[in-house]
């Protein structure tokens, strides 16, 4: 089953929100950076699975805005734990209201030598795709990014183009290219996953002017998929979303449509993850009922396989989290009122251990 659509909440453009919050460019997602609302990264998804190269690979995927732009955190550790080889982690996005190359369309690339060949199948839209290259020297840091956005005025589409070189220490380095211009990298290396206490790894801040129009709003939805690839393309096992069990590499130019589920993490601006795949809400029989909402509806879900920790809150058209119903471990079958709440459209979000996903209310 696919995920669903989410109505835009509430009509408040990022452009008209507080302009003086921001991000600082460095390569990491500092405790600081991490919360809701504008300035502030939520985690769109984490990697808890096997990972093929040694202690290396991705870890975590977060998202953020300001009133400018649009910020992109893929954690992991890029340096290979093969001496000399080259390693990548790759993000892909698809905007609203944009053309771009269809979901079970193989994307398109350049020839051998494009920093991204890989041509995968996915499960998603694809308006843009970003990639960090990282080698074994200290400047061994090269970024690019990619343009699947066809119509009047746009490259053509499958356009990937060198944004530029930096090192691993988070120098911000800003793309020469024309996809997307003024968007700026930055890439702190860490050894090991081990190592990588933080959340440190590629940085993209996108400017919301070089999106262009529809304007991205509080509430707008976006499509992501992040990987951790080799030098020539080859996708590891470590994806996100995860997949579930997976102990072998997805190959060169793998077809994403072929796994169940929805392979691809649905994001609303301001209110976080929507679903990280369809399987997950029913894996973990998490149900708003009844919906539309009153202050007697009942949120119900399971914990699987013993005590785990949890996390159950309401959050409004903006982000902000109106109410915490569940920060602690627990087992088995749980249920919640919702509790009264001003009419307006909500965000149930529910994270059992590495496992996320959502509900939307509508309270009448």
């Amino acid at each position: 089953m696919k995920i669903f659509t989410l109505a835009a909440m509430g009509a408040l453009t990022v452009a008209s929100l507080t302009a003086h919050a921001q991000f600082t460019l460095d390569g990491q997602a500092t405790a600081a950076e991490i919360g809701t609302g504008v300035g502030k990264y939520q985690l769109a998804g984490s990697y808890t699975g096997n990972h093929l190269d040694a202690d290396r690979g991705l870890k975590a995927l977060y998202v953020g805005y300001t009133a400018t732009t649009l910020n992109i955190l893929v954690a992991g550790s890029a340096e290979a734990a093969t001496s000399g080889s080259y390693r990548a982690l790759v993000v892909y996005l698809n905007t609203p209201l944009r053309s771009g190359a269809p979901a079970g369309v193989q994307l398109g690339g350049a020839d051998n030598q494009s920093p991204l060949k890989h041509r995968p199948t996915l499960d998603m839209q694809t308006d843009y795709g970003f990639r960090v290259s990282v080698g074994p020297g200290a400047t061994d840091v090269y970024f690019s990014n990619a343009s699947y956005v066809t119509g009047t005025g746009a490259p053509t589409a499958g356009t990937d183009t060198y944004a530029g070189s930096g090192n691993k220490n988070g120098t911000v380095v800003t793309s020469s290219a024309t996809v997307l211009p003024g968007t700026r990298f930055a890439y702190l290396n860490t050894a090991s996953l081990t190592a990588n206490t933080g959340n440190a790894g590629l940085e993209i801040e996108i400017p919301l002017a070089a999106l262009g129009t529809p304007l991205l709003t509080a509430g707008s939805r976006l499509d992501l998929f992040a990987a951790y690839t080799d030098g020539d393309g080859i996708f590891y096992s470590d994806v996100i979303p995860q997949i579930t069990g997976r102990t072998t590499t997805l190959g060169a130019d793998p077809n994403f449509t072929t796994i169940p589920g929805t392979q691809s993490v649905a994001f609303s601006l301001g209110a976080g993850v929507l679903a990280s795949r369809s399987a997950v809400a029913s894996s973990l029989n998490f149900q708003v009922y009844p919906n539309p909402a009153s202050a007697t509806s009942t949120i119900a879900y399971t914990v699987p396989a013993g005590r785990q920790p949890v996390a159950l809150a309401v959050y409004n058209a903006l982000g902000q989290r109106v109410r915490a119903l569940a920060e602690a471990e627990q087992a088995g079958n749980q249920q919640f009122a919702l509790g009264s709440l001003p009419a307006g459209a909500y965000l149930v979000k529910l994270q059992i251990g590495d496992q996320l996903t959502s509900r939307k209310v509508v309270v009448q």
